[in-house]
């Protein structure tokens, strides 16, 4: 029996790292899940023995990627030996670098921004909003310990937190939409700094 449960997990893991590749290639659209049984060299029963259809599979391939991909530059927010401004630059630095040297990270990135226009997958995809309001939540808490809001700030933490998540989803999807024209890992420290410089901004 255990050794059965292993075999499901090891085939279900399979099908998520080629249905990873496959929607990369081709998107959610024209992926097919014979092609992804294929692709892992399995059989379409195989996937339906662990999704129900195309959206279930495109959305765990998502959610269990991301999080693996994520979770290392998530954790610059939770280092408590830093203080509040330093772990917001460690978290920006490492999300860039990771984001063009990591395909997990950048795939499942894309996925989710395709996902949002697909009515199919709208429901799916609250996780990753809920997901969204938790982080934005983190880094409002982080500008307020850094002591936004009590030194004249232009911009209050929540909307510093919000200029955050909006800065760093705009340079993702602007080098997946123009990779020549800037480098995420190369640029890094100075995209960071940037970032923190708007919404450090304090009244003249």
């Amino acid at each position: 029996m255990r050794r059965s449960a292993e075999e499901a997990a090891q085939t279900r893991r399979a099908l998520l790292e080629a249905a990873l590749e496959v929607f990369a290639e081709r998107g959610f659209a024209s992926a097919t899940l014979v092609g992804i049984a294929a692709r892992a060299g399995l059989t379409r029963g195989a996937v339906y023995h662990h999704f129900t259809d195309k959206a279930e599979l495109y959305l765990a391939t998502i959610a269990e990627n991301w999080g693996a991909a994520a979770a290392p530059v998530w954790a610059h927010l939770e280092d408590t030996d830093a203080d509040p401004q330093e772990r917001i630059r460690r978290f920006l630095v490492a999300f860039f670098t990771a984001f063009e040297k990591n395909f997990a990270l950048r795939t499942t990135f894309a996925m989710s921004m395709q996902g949002s226009e697909l009515p199919e997958l709208q429901v799916g995809l609250k996780d990753k909003r809920r997901v969204m309001d938790a982080w934005a939540e983190q880094l409002a808490a982080l500008l307020r310990a850094a002591g936004v809001d009590r030194h004249g700030e232009v911009v209050p933490p929540e909307t510093g937190a919000i200029a955050i998540i909006a800065a760093v989803n705009g340079v993702a999807a602007t080098w997946l939409a123009c990779p020549d024209l800037f480098s995420p890992a190369h640029q890094a420290e100075a995209l960071a700094q940037a970032i923190l410089h708007g919404v450090l901004a304090r009244k003249e």
